[in-house]
């Protein structure tokens, strides 16, 4: 039996126990209102609305879930609702994501208390003190629109409470790992009422530190918040939170997974032969020898909400953010390759205006939008290194390597250093945008969305390129290399780019009974294209926009007397001029770039559900299927059989043949970041001791198939499928006033990629933690 199917029928046996276990327990017991699922509320569509009356694909997550699952970080969401995934520049929602963090814009945008967070630090420094998070899939292209092709993950930070209050807790666990929350509310009058809250994290860092200053993947996580609720009049409130992060941890080990080997190349002729795949688990050559790997990043944040009761029928809300990220740190880095900022400075902006207008048969929301982001100063320095597999690898062996390979090993070398200053790069974005719902009838309503926008990309920078491993942040200079130049170019004066789409959603939803609801719904959504360096070969100076076209079918239902939520989602989105990351050679070196591949079309089934048999047992589960392909991706940058630039300067010198860069037609290969199958089922049973305290043991389960990390589907590429459980066992106290949890996470031990890298030399990976056990107290007052 092949690993494919196993976790297939685990997939598959994690949503028949949640159905099957309907039937067992329905005589349980008679249901009282203390004993039933609490109605969600959600925002997802700028209304409120009850999560099973909401024609929208939406998980809600409350921090008390998010506590019993360990959840501090982002990545840690995956595995929480259907099509959840993380890439390195944001989230990956239902295939759509990029696997290169320098490629710009996440395709899911991310929102805190309703404001664009464009900056992937923000998903780590901010996942504190939350009220809900609300992850909405499929293109939300009307109501939200910035960079939400794929989907929108809403963060809600918790409000003030009106009484005086403290809660903290303290928890330790594997690696040295200290975690310190803390959060106090304090209502100055009837009128305002401000909660502070923070977060303290630390480890020693799960891998060696070698050469550099401090352990790989070391924690160093500080955050602060402040956040008010004043109610200036009877009609009209206003929310400000301040917020404050910084992260002083390290970057993550990076390990060499697989490696090639071409024992009948030729390299006289410039042909490969057949390759050999050589499986390990070592740290990237070189990476041993890296000096700096800490990271400098501080963010603040203002985020504002002004809301204004006109009347009975209207409301105005006005929403505006600030931020500024500094970061003057080491961003990655792999033994061959690394990528440094020094004093860089991004800022951000946004505000919107949105009317609410509801009456007994409609219900309308509309409003303008404007966003700014832009790097009004400071440096990138990117050491582009080269790797090259055996036998391949002589011809760096040749010219001084930075690792010389032996046999089958690869050899790497040191190619450019290249000093980005940037003067003007970031974006505009500005939109208008109507949504409405038509109660036709008590039971049937229509509903109809549009957005029109218009945007601006920006790229003024200077690029600087240097003999590789000359740089160094005591010698960076704007304009002059320290040991020779190989060019130079000033977009300081680059014309901006313009594109401008409009976006429309257009369904209807029906009462099949009063607890079941049917909809149906075709929405489309729109990305920005955007620029990249002038110093790229064609066609990669830029990039055009996407957009995506959703048909979905949705049922909801609340059942047994609300004691189960069933969610089940049909979908088939359609992209056009999908945008891909991939790695090119340029005459700098190797260089991430992202492009348009012509077509894609992703469908799928998600089928959620929410059970309590009883008032002391709950139970979470969904199942997901996703078919994601790209329907037609010729010319695509075929990485695996193209050799580098380094290599075609110094092959032919020994009288070897240049290898030039190769294309292939990915046409029908599946997209990155998307399982085919993937399930949770999560359960926890209330044990009433004698004292009146309880004691709560909990289990969460995962699975998912195998995944690629390249579009191409090497092989060399591809992530198995795995399972990962986490147990937790809490005791509270009588008066809800302490409690301590224990738990263990990642149960089964497993290596979990979070980054992969494929090129023609080898295959290279981070990992998520494997098991940790850990312990929480806690109290509130």
């Amino acid at each position: 039996m092949t690993d494919s199917w196993k976790l297939t029928r685990a997939a598959l046996m994690v949503s028949a126990s949640a159905l099957l276990l309907t039937p067992a327990v329905l005589a349980a017991e008679t249901a009282s209102d203390d004993d039933l699922l609490a109605e969600i509320v959600v925002t997802a569509q700028k209304v409120k609305e009850n999560l099973s009356k909401a024609p929208i694909a939406v998980s809600v997550l409350s921090q008390d879930m998010l506590d019993r699952q360990n959840i501090t970080a982002a990545d840690d969401l995956v595995t929480t609702v259907p099509n959840l995934q993380f890439s390195q520049n944001g989230f990956s929602m239902r295939g759509i994501g990029s696997n290169n963090g320098f490629s710009g814009y996440s395709t899911v945008a991310t929102q805190i208390d309703g404001i664009y967070a464009p900056f992937p630090t923000t998903l780590t420094l901010g996942m504190f003190d939350i009220g809900a998070i609300e992850v909405l899939r499929g293109p939300q292209g009307t109501v939200h629109g910035r960079n939400a092709t794929a989907g929108v993950v809403n963060i809600n930070t918790a409000d003030p409470g009106n009484e005086y209050a403290v809660a903290g807790d303290v928890q330790y666990g594997t690696n040295q790992d200290l975690q310190v929350r803390v959060n106090t509310d304090l209502p100055v009058s009837d009128d305002l009422a401000i909660r502070i809250s923070a977060f303290r994290h630390v480890n020693d860092g799960r891998n060696p530190r070698y050469s550099a200053s401090e352990r790989f993947d070391k924690t160093d996580q500080t955050g602060v918040r402040l956040t008010s609720v004043w109610n200036a009049a009877d009609n009209l409130t206003w929310r400000l939170s301040l917020n404050y992060g910084e992260d002083q941890g390290t970057t993550p080990l990076i390990f060499l997974s697989r490696y090639n080997y071409y024992p009948n190349a030729n390299l006289t002729t410039g042909t490969f032969g057949p390759v050999e795949i050589i499986k390990t688990h070592q740290p990237n050559p070189g990476i041993q020898n890296v000096r700096d790997n800490v990271k400098d990043i501080k963010e603040y944040a203002a985020r504002s909400r002004l809301t204004w009761e006109v009347s009975d029928a209207v409301t105005a809300t006005y929403l505006a953010g600030f931020s500024v990220l500094k970061n003057d740190g080491v961003e990655a880095t792999t033994g061959v390759f690394s990528q440094e900022y020094l004093n860089q400075r991004q800022e951000s902006s946004s505000h919107e205006i949105d009317i609410n207008f509801e009456s007994d048969s409609i219900s309308l929301v509309g409003g303008g939008y404007y966003y700014w982001d832009e790097k009004p100063s400071g440096q990138r320095l990117l050491h582009a290194g080269n790797t090259a597999p055996a036998p391949f690898g002589s011809v760096f062996n040749a010219f001084g390597p930075l690792v010389a390979g032996t046999g089958n090993q690869i050899s790497t070398i040191n190619a450019v250093d290249v000093v980005n200053t940037y003067t003007d790069w970031g974006s505009e974005s500005k939109a208008i945008f109507a949504q409405g719902t038509w109660r036709v009838t008590d039971r049937f309503r229509l509903l109809a969305g549009v957005r029109s926008t218009w945007d601006t990309v920006h790229g003024g920078q200077q690029e600087l390129v240097c003999l590789g491993g000359t740089v160094t942040r005591q010698n960076i200079d704007n304009d002059t290399c320290p040991a020779g130049g190989l060019g130079f170019t000033d977009d300081t004066d680059r014309p901006s780019r313009k594109f401008s789409k409009v976006s429309w959603k257009a369904g209807l939803d029906y009462d099949l009974t009063e607890d079941t609801m049917a909809y149906a719904t075709v929405s489309t959504g729109y990305r920005a294209g955007g620029l990249e360096s002038s110093t790229n070969p064609e066609p990669y100076t830029g990039y055009r926009p996407e957009t995506v076209t959703n048909y979905e079918l949705g049922l909801r239902s609340n059942l047994l007397d609300r004691r189960l939520f069933l969610s089940a989602t049909v979908f088939n989105m359609d992209y056009n001029d999908l945008q891909v990351s991939s790695v090119i050679n340029s005459p700098s070196g190797p260089v991430a770039v992202t492009t348009n591949a012509a077509k894609a079309r992703i469908r799928g089934i998600e089928l959620e559900s929410l059970f309590r048999p009883t008032r002391n047992d709950r139970l979470s589960a969904y199942v997901s299927f996703l078919d994601a392909k790209y329907r037609s991706f010729p010319n695509a940058s075929d990485n695996m059989n193209s050799a580098d630039t380094m290599y075609n300067i110094f092959a032919p010198i020994l009288g070897y043949a240049p290898i030039g860069s190769a294309v292939a037609d990915f046409s029908g290969n599946r997209l990155v970041n998307s399982p085919r199958w993937s399930a949770r089922l999560g359960y926890e049973h209330i044990v009433d001791l004698p004292d009146g305290s309880t004691l709560t043991p909990a289990v969460d389960f995962y699975v998912q198939s195998k995944t690629y990390s390249d579009s191409g589907n090497y092989i060399q590429g591809r992530n198995g499928g795995y399972t990962k459980t986490d147990v937790n066992l809490r005791w509270d106290s009588a008066d809800q006033t302490y409690y301590i949890n224990g738990f263990v996470n990642n149960l089964e031990d497993k290596r979990i990629a979070s980054q992969t890298s494929v090129v023609w030399s080898s295959t290279t990976v981070s990992y998520n933690p494997g098991r940790t056990l850990g312990v929480r107290v806690g109290a509130s007052f």
